[in-house]
C-alpha cells in the first residue's frame, strides 16, 4: 500500500514539481487548492517511483477510496498501467473500490484504452472548468463582449477618478479580511448557501499565507475603501487560476471591473485564466458561459467496476 500523509505548506515545492507539469491546467491539480480546501477534501499525498498520488480522504467511504489521477511520467502505456495499478492495489488493501475524482476527457480516453471495461465513467457537469485566454479578458474585444465592455465603462463613468487599483501586499491583507467578513455577512443575510462557509475558510487560509503560496491579486478601491478584490495563483507555466473574486454588491459593475483588471495587471506570460467550476450554481454557470470560455474542461467520476458487475 502507498504511504499517504496530509498535505502541508512545507510540501508546496515538492508537489508543484508534478502539478505544474502534469496537472493539465486543472484547478483540482493545484497545490493551493489541495492545501486551502483541506477541510473539504482532506487531500493527502504519496510519492513512488517518480509519480505523485493524491487521496481525497474526506470523500472516501466505507466502500470507496477516492483519488485524483496520478501525476508523473505516465506517457507510456506501461507507465500509466503501473500508476493506476498502484492505486487499485492500495484501495484493495483496505477492502475498497477505487474511484477517481474529476478525471479529464484525455485521462478518460487513456484509462479506457489501457483498462478496458475496468471503470464506469460518469460526467460531472458541476465540476467542468472554464478556461479563457487572458488577452481576451483583458481587452474585451469583439461583439461577444459588447455588454461586458459597456458595463465596465459604466463603472468608470460613475466613479471615474474615485477609483484606484493596487496589488495585494501583506500590508493590506487585514483590510481585505475585514472586507471578506462583511461580504460573508451580507451574502448570508440574502440567502447564501452553506458552501460559502467552506469557501470562506479557504479564502482566509490563502490570504493568511499569501506570500508563501506565491499568490497574486488586486483590490479595487472607490473613495479609498475596498470595493472588491480578486486573486489567484499560477498552476502551470502558462495558466493562472482565479481563486477568489469578491465585490461590494452595492457598487454597480464592480465585478465586471475585477474580471477585466486582474488579467490586465497579471503577468503576460500566463496565456490562460482558469475560472474553475460553477459548482452547480445556475447564476455562476450563466455568467461563466456568457464570457465564452475558450476551453470547457469536461470532468468525469471514474468508478472501478466490481467483479459482480463484470459478470452481469
Amino acid at each position: 500500500m502507498l504511504d499517504f500523509r496530509p498535505i502541508t505548506l512545507e510540501d508546496k515545492e515538492r508537489i508543484e514539481k508534478y502539478t505544474f507539469r502534469y496537472g493539465e491546467n486543472s484547478c483540482q491539480s493545484s497545490f493551493v487548492s489541495m492545501y486551502a480546501h483541506s477541510g473539504k477534501y482532506g487531500d493527502s499525498f504519496a510519492e513512488k517511483d517518480g509519480r505523485l498520488y493524491i487521496c481525497r480522504t474526506h470523500l472516501c467511504t466505507a466502500q470507496e477510496k477516492v483519488y485524483l489521477y496520478p501525476m508523473g511520467d505516465t506517457s507510456s502505456e506501461e507507465g500509466l498501467r503501473t500508476a493506476i495499478s498502484e492505486l487499485l492495489t492500495d484501495a484493495e488493501g483496505e477492502g475498497k473500490h477505487t474511484v477517481f475524482h474529476t478525471v479529464t476527457d484525455e485521462m478518460k480516453k487513456r484509462m479506457e484504452q489501457i483498462f478496458p471495461d475496468a471503470f464506469h465513467f460518469f460526467e460531472e457537469r458541476d465540476c467542468f472548468e472554464y478556461i479563457y485566454q487572458r488577452q481576451r479578458l483583458a481587452e474585451l474585444s469583439g461583439s461577444s463582449f459588447q455588454v461586458m465592455r459597456r458595463q465596465y465603462r459604466l463603472f468608470y463613468r460613475k466613479y471615474s477618478d474615485q477609483v484606484t487599483i493596487e496589488k495585494i501586499t501583506p500590508k493590506i491583507i487585514p483590510e481585505i479580511l475585514d472586507f471578506q467578513c462583511r461580504w460573508m455577512e451580507e451574502r448570508m443575510r440574502h440567502g447564501g448557501n452553506t458552501g460559502l462557509y467552506e469557501e470562506d475558510i479557504a479564502i482566509r487560509k490563502e490570504l493568511e499565507e499569501f506570500e508563501a503560496l506565491d499568490l497574486f491579486g488586486i483590490v479595487i478601491r472607490v473613495n479609498g475603501a475596498i470595493a472588491g478584490y480578486a486573486f489567484g495563483v499560477p498552476i502551470s507555466g502558462n495558466c493562472f487560476d482565479l481563486l477568489a473574486e469578491k465585490g461590494d454588491r452595492s457598487i454597480p459593475y464592480v465585478y465586471q471591473a475585477l474580471k477585466k483588471e486582474l488579467p490586465v495587471h497579471c503577468d503576460e506570460r500566463y496565456i490562460y485564466f482558469n475560472w474553475e467550476e460553477d459548482v452547480g450554481s445556475p447564476g455562476l454557470r450563466e455568467m461563466k458561459l456568457r464570457y465564452r470560455p475558450d476551453i470547457l474542461m469536461i470532468k468525469y467520476r471514474a468508478e472501478e467496476v466490481s467483479d459482480e458487475q463484470r459478470k452481469t
